[in-house]
């Protein structure tokens, strides 16, 4: 466990986290406000969920052909758990996949 924790410190994950964060709840409210069929955005830190107004089953398929790995935390909440050195970059390329999905 003390390893873990030294990791953590040494590679500042705690302050990369709290640094990409705002950015990728700004993408995920883009989508909000973009496409009727994603009601909501809810989460912390990095463990961010969109409540969608049709089935998550469908969007979670469409995601997995894009090469995206998504889960449901509900029956119609998307879930994304993305790992803690996630760069912005990701976050693009998460979002444009995720609309993709949500367009299929």
């Amino acid at each position: 466990v003390s390893k873990v924790l030294d990791l953590f410190e040494e590679e500042h994950i705690v302050e990369h986290v709290k640094e990409i964060t705002p950015y990728l709840e700004e993408k995920l409210d883009a989508l909000v406000e973009r496409y009727d069929s994603v009601l909501e955005r809810r989460g912390k830190g990095l463990m961010q969920g969109l409540v969608l107004s049709r089935p998550v089953g469908e969007v979670i398929t469409n995601a997995q052909k894009e090469g995206l790995l998504v889960i449901s935390a509900g029956g119609n909440v998307l879930r994304m758990v993305p790992p803690l050195v996630i760069e912005k970059e990701h976050v693009d390329e998460m979002i444009i996949k995720l609309e993709k999905a949500l367009l299929a």
